[in-house]
């Protein structure tokens, strides 16, 4: 049960792009999330709209200009790049972006170091969404989805098989990396408008980095569920399809079961 005057002694991290956000309230004392909110929409392209509705989520619970212990904002835009340590160029953020985006308007461009990948992740950031979320809470720590992503499956990438595949699904993206002996090979972001878009685009990959889609593990997480038409269709193809499951870390509130592990994956992983 959520305390507003205990709000010092939770951790809020929150997932947001133009189709929804996602966010878990932690309890530090009791190690354990003791909250999910999760808000879809079809009307996407409106950040306003999103930032809205995760306003008023937060003032419903009472926790609307409170204080957290801390406060992790996961951006989940598609506008990112890697760039390996040597190559990078602080004084040429937005050159490194360009070489695979047009940068939209109104965003400005970051970046974050991924140690275990000795490589910079350069992305946009929208300045009016960022400056809405600083408003609400002045020590709010932003980061970008796939730095998140990719440093989860990194840390636990089970090593059972010498190449894994994970696949992080999105309202209409999904993010799609492969790891090899512990080593990333391959990372990639995938826009899809059907369930077809969305096999070919991963099968397109895993034929390219000639991978047996019979004999490789691909591991999804996301916006997806065992029953989704995309993952019938997947099955159709790839024989090893697993989901990936909390490692223990950060206990759940048993009232919260019901909401698949899958949908708040990244917002877990930045907790533990």
């Amino acid at each position: 049960m959520i305390d507003p005057t205990k709000s010092l002694s939770y951790n809020i991290t929150i997932q947001c792009s133009l189709d929804g956000f996602c966010f878990v309230l932690y309890d530090i004392e009791e190690n354990k999330i003791i909250d999910i909110e999760l808000y879809q929409t079809s009307d996407s392209g409106d950040e306003s709209i999103i930032m809205d509705a995760l306003e008023r989520a937060i003032f419903k619970k009472g926790l609307y200009e409170k204080h957290f212990h801390s406060v992790r904002f996961i951006a989940g835009n598609r506008f990112n790049t890697l760039v390996p340590e040597e190559l990078f160029d602080e004084q040429h953020l937005e050159a490194h972006l360009l070489f695979n985006h047009r940068l939209p308007q109104g965003h400005t461009v970051k970046s974050e170091i991924l140690p275990s990948l000795k490589a910079v992740n350069v992305y946009a950031l929208s300045t009016q969404q960022e400056a809405r979320v600083r408003k609400l809470w002045g020590n709010v720590q932003i980061t970008h989805r796939s730095t998140v992503f990719l440093n989860a499956i990194l840390k636990e990438d089970p090593y059972e098989e010498k190449t894994n595949v994970y696949v992080n699904v999105n309202s209409r993206s999904f993010d799609l990396a492969i790891v090899t002996e512990g080593k990333l090979v391959f990372f990639n972001n995938f826009k899809f408008d059907s369930k077809d878009d969305f096999v070919y685009y991963l099968m397109f990959v895993l034929k390219q980095q000639q991978l047996p889609a019979q004999d490789i593990p691909v591991y999804f997480t996301g916006l997806i569920t065992g029953n989704s038409e995309i993952l019938k269709l997947c099955e159709r193809y790839i024989k090893k399809i697993r989901f990936i499951r909390p490692d223990g870390s950060v206990n759940v509130d048993m009232a919260l079961n019901g909401t698949p592990f899958q949908y708040y994956y990244l917002p877990y992983k930045s907790l533990s």
